[in-house]
């Protein structure tokens, strides 16, 4: 198998699923033999019994539009960085004492940036008839579900809001939550909650987190029966130090605290031809005095210093100095060993003292109050949600109904678009790098030409290194051979840029002190003040910046040498 004919397959798969991805899902009409309390298809085209809220808050308008690719109406938010405030009534109170299914499909169709798209399923006020338009943040409800996005918070949430035999309502939020899938692509998440006070949470019908009611959630649904008391502290004489230096322990007479960590190689020997009259840099012999080199203005002219080719020809020049070695005796810092404390009483913890608000609820469910609305209560930075197919029921019958028949086939529609879209994206990527054998190839061609070039073992070695990627059954390999050549190469372009950048910086401070050299020896060429001194100061003065450009525009540039200013 080459690179050329894994091309071509690829070639053909992708217009073998052309016709699929230029298909749109089509809508099916929805039918479920499961018992609801609550479904919402949106098939009519519009919004139908959702009310926007009266607030002036909620400056976002949701429609129902067809979502993406599909003949699927959804209800759709249309703008980013807006609040949202829209809901439906149930036809009559649905009271989860008995079980709680909540299902709903989420299509992040733009990405989800910063925002909700969770749903509230608000709490009925008895036999009040619900009033949507007064619908608000403080609105209560009874569980709030769904994704939740923004900075550090990726979860999908569950809160319940339950009340305490007191009345007290306090929310109860699940402790650890799956995270939001990331891609734009219609996902299903689904909450069912069984009389025995078990729950699962699924997203896309696999189920992310499940445990118990009691054990799960942060506040627990009931308070512990003890509680650290408040009042207690730990006592003066308290000793929780469990270990502490052996106050019997004496530094040794031969620890030399003093003593370096590192002492001059008795051992070593200067190496035989060492020049040590010989200095490190010299004046560089073919330096050449500039011709408008000014000694008066510009100082005694010197050659600039150059390497000493002696040097780089022997072992080394200069003062020889001993290599370092490690000090034998070295020992640093004392300190006494530590022995068990045996004052030590281990870690206080303030006494228990009963709970004054502790409580048994085992049926929590009952107490979390009936659902009597849907709600979709937002802020959000990212347009394009699509919700759809929203469910609320006793068990989950109708949820996995709705999950095969309405989202699998709408799921995996749009993910053969989406994943053909991907594979031309990348094929026309890889024809834009090289029309024949792509990058891949380009990359094993380079590998067998270093090969080519390459003396005995070693091209023999990259000659099989190359047949190695080449077989599609190494693609990982490839990959990461791709993102290993990747890296260096930025090292080096890093190594050369600091380079580059510290050079450029020296050439200024260079600049910078000749200039400064040239003004103190013209400054002591004369004691005397000039007769134009103080006029060129008041030119100076009244002209600004451009006094100073007219002197560096008669004054022709100096030739870049080493100079010393003559003193006078």
């Amino acid at each position: 198998i080459t690179v050329s004919t894994g091309a071509a397959a690829l070639g053909a798969a992708l217009q073998g699923a052309a016709a699929a991805a230029d298909a749109v899902h089509p809508f099916t009409p929805v039918e479920v033999t499961g018992a609801v309390a609550f479904l919402e298809t949106f098939s009519g085209g519009d919004l139908g019994a959702w009310t926007p809220a009266a607030d002036e808050k909620y400056a976002g308008v949701a429609s129902v539009v067809k979502a993406d690719g599909t003949e699927d109406d959804g209800l759709y938010v249309p703008e980013a960085a807006r609040h949202y405030g829209v809901s439906a009534p149930l036809t009559a109170p649905f009271d989860p004492k008995d079980g709680l299914t909540l299902q709903y499909e989420a299509t992040l169709q733009d990405g989800l940036e910063c925002g909700g798209a969770y749903l509230k399923f608000l709490t009925a006020d008895g036999d009040t008839p619900y009033d949507a338009a007064a619908l608000n943040g403080d609105t209560p409800y009874t569980v709030m579900f769904g994704p939740d996005k923004c900075g550090g918070t990726n979860k999908v949430h569950v809160i319940f809001r339950h009340a305490a035999p007191d009345g007290t309502v306090e929310e109860k939020h699940l402790r650890a939550p799956p995270s939001v899938p990331f891609d734009r692509l219609p996902h299903l998440y689904t909450l069912v909650v069984k009389p025995d006070n078990t729950f699962e949470v699924k997203v896309d019908g696999e189920t992310q987190s499940e445990g118990s009611l009691f054990d799960s959630f942060e506040p627990p649904f009931n308070p512990p029966e003890e509680i650290d008391d408040p009042e207690d502290s730990k006592p003066d004489d308290w000793v929780d130090l469990p270990k502490i230096d052996d106050p019997d322990a004496v530094k040794p007479d031969d620890w030399d605290e003093d003593a370096p960590m590192q002492i001059d190689d008795e051992d070593a020997v200067k190496p035989e031809g060492w020049l040590d009259d010989e200095p490190l840099e010299i004046e560089d012999p073919d330096a050449v005095k500039p011709d408008d080199w000014d000694d008066d203005e510009d100082g005694d002219w010197e050659a600039p210093t150059v390497p000493n080719p002696l040097c780089g020809k022997g072992p080394g020049c200069g003062e020889w100095v001993r290599p370092k070695k490690h000090n034998p005796d070295y020992k640093g810092k004392w300190y006494p060993p530590m022995i068990d404390n045996p004052e030590y009483k281990g870690p206080w913890a303030p006494r228990k003292i009963p709970n004054p608000k502790h409580y048994n609820d085992e049926t929590p469910l009952a107490n979390v109050g009936s659902v009597g609305a849907v709600a979709m209560e937002i802020w959000t930075m990212s347009k394009g949600l699509v919700v759809d197919n929203v469910l609320v029921a006793a068990d989950d019958v109708a949820a996995k109904e709705l999950q095969e028949t309405q989202w699998r086939p709408k799921y995996e529609a749009l993910k053969t678009v989406k994943d053909v879209k991907d594979a031309e994206e990348a094929k026309r990527a890889e024809e834009a790098v090289s029309p024949g054998r792509g990058f891949k190839g380009m990359v094993i061609d380079a590998v067998l030409g270093v090969a080519s070039v390459a003396p005995g073992a070693l091209g023999d070695k990259l000659n099989d290194f190359a047949t190695l990627l080449e077989n599609p059954d190494n693609t990982p390999t490839f990959y990461a051979f791709c993102v290993g050549v990747a890296l260096v190469i930025a090292l080096l372009f890093t190594a050369i840029a600091d380079l580059f950048a510290g050079s450029g910086e020296a050439a200024e401070k260079t600049a910078a002190k000749k200039k400064e050299g040239k003004k103190a020896a013209k400054a002591k060429k004369t004691d005397e003040t000039e007769p134009d001194d103080e006029p060129a100061e008041e030119d100076a003065e009244e002209d600004g910046a451009d006094g100073a450009d007219g002197e560096d525009e008669d004054e022709a540039p100096k030739t870049a040498t080493k100079r010393r200013t003559k003193r006078g």
